[in-house]
């Protein structure tokens, strides 16, 4: 099913999740996880990961990979965000973005003036 609708090409987004909190997940073995919101169409999701338990994600952003067809099926890939991204495109990338220079993305372009960084 995941192969069908997740991991078929034409149906995988990128977007930008907001650190929500951190909490435990029950199940064979406890992990901690942490969560990332994130909205596609308007509508809230939540996406959890243990993979970065070490690093302190507090008030940051995190790039996630979501499934057009079921907005709620997301992975976090990473929390490197740079600062002068805002906001993504509504629908979310259709490339990993940092291939794409993050096109389509509201950017914060006094910060990126202020630190001399190239304006897309």
């Amino acid at each position: 099913m995941d192969k069908f609708y997740y991991f078929n090409d034409n149906n995988i987004r990128y977007t930008i999740g907001t650190y929500y909190k951190d909490g435990f997940v029950i199940n064979s073995s406890s992990s901690q996880e942490k969560g990332f919101i994130y909205y596609v169409d308007s509508i809230r999701h939540v996406a959890t990961t243990s993979k970065f338990n070490n690093t302190d994600v507090s008030h940051k952003y995190a790039l996630i990979m979501f499934s057009v067809v079921f907005p709620g099926n997301a992975n976090v890939l990473s929390t490197i965000v740079p600062k002068w991204v805002l906001a993504p495109p509504k629908d979310g990338w259709k490339q990993f973005p940092p291939d794409i220079n993050w096109k389509g993305a509201e950017l914060d372009t006094a910060y990126m003036k202020k630190m001399n960084l190239e304006i897309p």
